[in-house]
């Protein structure tokens, strides 16, 4: 390879931009402390002007106090040249002292809607990777000229209020924080700082590429920096939606380790289609089934609007929407997923993933790991290949009363849960023989099964594989002001 990829651009001759100091950039860190004591750092680095410049920045900040970066690049392999670029990009990071790793999205891709898979696919790949690093904080670079076609684009889509102020500085991954530290520098300041620091950069030909909505909005408006920046009055507005929103949230809903959320609904029953906090009532349900049902999306607002006035109309109302079941009865509402729209075919155990990696996803709601706890568990019991991850309503013994109530007497809450609630919740077969169940965590499945004259599991195996279940949504529950229960009896306290 050459020195540089043949898409290295030299900038346009001529910047108004003013480049940033580590005064200026220590300034924006502030708005995100405290951080620990050497903070741990990492920086999502594409080889943009944007991403180069940030890491440099974040790198000398991360030095003085006494922290560690790490600049990781994910080849999405959706181009030719994406893999030397990423090289490229370690050696210049790396001859400046900035420890840098590649991350790969392996795997067939789509047809359409590339550019929204490989986003999801990016910050899937960065999140597991701080999470199997102990990293608290990812920086990534977005920055006012971007933030400007954000609302252009979420203005357009009728987003609300949240969407009218863009992008939020931070937000949390399953594993750490997301920040965006950039947000009010333009791009023109981005370039003269890598100006100044003598480096050079990439040019992503996607971004001249006129398919995709944010280069044809770019192109369109000719925004510069602050001429779609929030207002003051938009953030405050955006700042008192989210607090509504996390108050509603943190006051009515419960969700257990089984992935099952219980809200106290006469709260709900107040708010109709006319009162002031209508509209933070549809974001809230929106984030409650994006969660139970492991969706990187909330439901389109007329679909939520239609679903809350049923459920205002009907106290035993029971609605399909977003792969979920919203389920009153009376007071309560439950919201589970719905196992007609799940794959239910048996997924083989990746040994790899669930001993060595991050875990095994299931339904994009639940991870699988290895978690040898001392007591009997031990990676000797390696037959991994017999072991399958599926429903619980592939076991046959669930189907019978006799298994349910065997269950009920270990986690009482299940004998207040309707059968179609259950039967979405993950479990781990060896064979045809059951193992353990999602968020339940009874003492011995093996127990149960017994109980309810069922064939049984291999005594004890379920703690001698050493597996074990955690809910974990692509939407953390902490982001949205859930309240999470420790233990699944108390589902229904």
């Amino acid at each position: 390879m050459a020195d540089q990829p043949e898409n290295m651009i030299n900038p346009d001759p001529a910047s108004d931009g003013t480049p940033l100091d580590a005064v200026v950039f220590s300034h924006l860190m502030n708005a995100f402390a405290p951080f620990e004591d050497q903070p741990k750092i990492a920086v999502a680095v594409s080889g943009g002007a944007d991403s180069m410049a940030l890491a440099l920045l974040a790198y000398e900040w991360c030095r003085s106090n006494g922290g560690e970066l790490i600049a990781i690049t994910v080849d999405h392999g959706l181009r030719a040249d994406a893999a030397d670029e990423a090289i490229w990009v370690g050696r210049q990071l790396q001859s400046r002292g900035i420890a840098h790793r590649i991350l790969r999205w392996d795997g067939a891709k789509p047809q359409g809607g590339v550019q929204d898979a490989a986003r999801k696919a990016r910050y899937d790949l960065l999140d597991r990777e701080i999470g199997a690093t102990g990293v608290l904080h990812l920086l990534v670079a977005h920055h006012r000229d971007d933030q400007a076609e954000t609302r252009i684009m979420r203005q357009n889509r009728d987003s609300g209020v949240i969407g009218r102020a863009g992008m939020s500085a931070r937000r949390y991954l399953c594993n750490g924080r997301l920040l965006r530290p950039l947000l009010s520098v333009s791009k023109a300041d981005l370039i003269a700082t890598l100006r100044a620091y003598q480096q050079d950069w990439l040019e992503d030909p996607s971004n001249r590429n006129v398919r995709f909505e944010r280069v044809r909005i770019r192109q369109a408006s000719g925004l510069r920096g602050d001429k779609s920046a929030p207002s003051p009055s938009e953030i405050a507005e955006r700042q008192t939606a989210e607090q509504a929103i996390a108050s509603l949230l943190a006051s009515t809903v419960q969700i257990a380790g089984c992935g099952i959320a219980r809200i106290a609904y006469p709260r709900w029953q107040d708010i109709g289609p006319d009162d002031t906090n209508a509209c933070y009532a549809l974001y809230a349900m929106g984030h409650i089934i994006r969660v139970v049902g492991g969706a990187d999306y909330m439901p389109a607002f007329d679909a939520l609007a239609s679903a809350l006035s049923q459920l205002r109309d009907q106290d035993d109302a029971r609605i399909s929407l977003g792969g979920c079941v919203l389920h009153r009865r009376r007071n309560i509402l439950l919201v589970y997923r719905e196992v007609g729209r799940l794959d239910a075919r048996p997924v083989p155990v990746d040994s790899v993933l669930v001993r060595h990696g991050p875990g095994q996803r299931w339904d994009n709601r639940f991870v699988l790991t290895f978690e040898p706890d001392g007591g009997g568990a031990t990676a000797d019991y390696g037959d991994f290949e017999r072991f399958a991850m599926a429903p619980l309503a592939a076991c046959d013994a669930f189907h019978t009363r006799a298994f349910r109530a065997a269950i009920g007497k270990i986690a009482p809450f299940i004998d207040h849960l309707p059968r179609a609630a259950l039967a979405s919740i993950p479990a781990l077969y060896d064979k045809e023989s059951l193992l353990s169940v999602g968020g339940l965590e009874v003492s011995s499945i093996s127990d149960v099964l017994s109980a309810a004259g069922c064939n049984m599991a291999p005594m004890g195996a379920e703690k001698a594989t050493g597996m074990r279940w955690r809910f974990a949504p692509p939407t953390p529950l902490w982001e949205s002001g859930f309240k999470s229960s420790p233990k699944p009896d108390v589902l229904l306290a």
